[in-house]
């Protein structure tokens, strides 16, 4: 069988396939009959490694997971504005959209071709090397002092950081049962947030930092651009490319580690791309909705993200105070997200993904109508201040929308498509939103403010037209079956990592 043709939707593995046993066993011959081309990865594993595990095994290799699978922290283009990035690069008029425009044309270049190597290379080591070179242009930014040099390091900046949220989506898949994929995805984002508090502290200090000609932007590049390189280097160490590879697990465990995921459905890596999982993923109505919602989220962001800086600057408050004013955000960002994320980890939080993700965007949608509603005068500063911050709890619904892009997406190839289309649809909404964003409107950006306003309303019908078709689609496999045969453990198990996608795998259940 070619590898660009769709394998048989039986359940039942080939009869040469060894009878998996309750214990760890080594049968080299038997590995050689295994279809490598359509089977997952984990299942040529665990025909030699399957193992029964008890409930203290599986919680004590989740702790080890959890404490090792680290988060990736990068800094943004936002916090350096407010240290005199425009006027002192000689920026003018809509330059900074520009800049911020040209980091996701850079991205969206490199979004495929990232995906592509990521599956066909150690999943670990390709994140890593990308990690570096991203840390080692962020340094090399705070050697740009006018628009040509910056515009060079925000694209090579797209290009390196491209794989870095798609793998995060990957290794989640890959290490986390679906019910604690949103808890997880959220502890990296809330911890971003609980972090730059004391990052914006730093860059408090770095701003009154005079040493010759440089300016203090320059200087912020530097410092995380050089703590990045040094990180991404461990990283090489620290991050493993699979469950299977992984140095940090014995044997045993590294058994308990693939079964726990079994359940999913989705798989673990499969190297080979398969043409009919690409036009699945390219003709799935769900995946499209899925990229439209991640498109309207990320339209939000020149409000709550790249012009907050320069908005709370333009109510009158020196560049210093702005630093600090910017310390609430965060805290709401690591709070609802860590608040959020721990309840959809929860028994009562199970199916309710898109349900908290909507009620997330109700803050947003009150915030904005107060920031076009209401004028910007001394007696409204303190509205509009709470405002911007109230509104950061949409950041919780990013979390909450790859985790149904890790947990509703199978078949390895079509998973690869899925994130491309995501992330595309992510940096499109970063490169249009800051054009919404008129430098004659500053403080209160009303056009800007106008558009954020419309895609929360977009994003929330989007996510009840998906949240029907998953309930349905889960309703319809339910019933049929009910008049299908029992399944034998060794049938589960080749199912659960036969690299099928969703729509030909009919025991896999979408998550709400």
């Amino acid at each position: 069988m070619g590898v660009d043709e769709k394998p048989s939707a039986t359940v039942v593995p080939d009869a040469s396939m060894p009878q998996l046993t309750q214990d760890i066993t080594h049968e080299e011959a038997a590995l050689d009959k295994t279809d490598t081309v359509n089977d997952d990865q984990a299942y040529k594993y665990l025909a030699s490694h399957n193992t029964a595990a008890t409930p203290d095994e599986e919680k004590a290799v989740l702790r080890k997971i959890d404490w090792r699978i680290i988060p990736l922290l990068m800094a943004t283009m936002s916090t350096a504005a407010t240290y005199g990035l425009i006027q002192e690069a000689n920026l003018v008029g809509q330059e900074y959209s520009l800049l911020i425009t040209l980091f996701y044309i850079g991205y969206i270049a490199a979004e495929y071709p990232s995906l592509y190597l990521m599956q066909r290379f150690p999943t670990g080591k390709y994140i890593t090397i990308n990690f570096v070179a991203w840390g080692i242009v962020l340094a090399c930014t705070g050697a740009a002092t006018n628009f040509a040099g910056l515009a060079v390091c925000r694209i090579l900046l797209g290009i390196f950081e491209a794989p870095l949220n798609a793998g995060m989506i990957m290794i989640t898949a890959a290490w986390w049962k679906k019910e604690e994929q949103p808890r997880r995805l959220g502890l990296w984002y809330c911890s971003a947030g609980f972090i730059n508090i004391a990052v914006v502290l730093m860059f408090y200090g770095v701003a009154h930092i005079h040493v010759g000609n440089m300016f203090a932007y320059q200087w912020v590049f530097i410092i995380c651009g050089l703590c990045t390189v040094l990180l991404g280097i461990s990283l090489w160490w620290l991050l493993p490319d699979s469950p299977m590879e992984c140095t940090f697990l014995n044997e045993r465990e590294k058994s308990v580690a693939v079964q726990r995921v079994k359940e999913n459905h989705t798989g673990i890596k499969n190297a080979h791309q398969k043409k009919y999982q690409i036009v699945e993923a390219l003709t799935d109505i769900k995946v499209w909705l899925l990229a439209l919602a991640v498109f309207f989220q990320n339209m939000t962001n020149g409000l709550q993200g790249s012009f907050t800086g320069l908005i709370i600057k333009g109510f009158g408050y020196s560049t210093y105070k702005t630093i600090l004013l910017q310390l609430p955000i965060n805290a709401v960002v690591g709070i609802s997200c860590l608040v959020v994320t721990w309840f959809l980890g929860s028994s009562w939080g199970q199916n309710k993904r898109i349900i908290m993700c909507i009620i997330c965007y109700i803050p947003g949608v009150v915030s904005t109508a107060l920031l076009y509603a209401i004028p910007v005068n001394q007696n409204t500063l303190a509205v509009h201040l709470f405002a911007v911050y109230f509104m950061n709890t949409i950041t919780t619904c990013a979390s909450i929308l790859y985790s149904l892009l890790a947990s509703n997406v199978g078949g390895y190839t079509k998973k690869s498509i899925a994130n491309t289309m995501v992330f595309i649809s992510y940096s499109v909404g970063n490169i249009v939103s800051p054009q919404a964003f008129l430098t004659r409107e500053a403080p209160r950006y009303t056009t800007g403010v106008a558009v954020t306003l419309a895609s929360f309303c977009a994003a929330i019908v989007i996510l009840c037209i998906l949240y029907v078709l998953y309930v349905a689609e889960n309703k319809k496999r339910d019933r049929e079956a009910t008049n299908q045969p029992v399944l034998t453990e060794e049938e589960r198990m080749h199912m659960a990592f036969a690299d099928m996608t969703d729509k030909e795998n009919s025991m896999m259940r979408y998550s709400l």
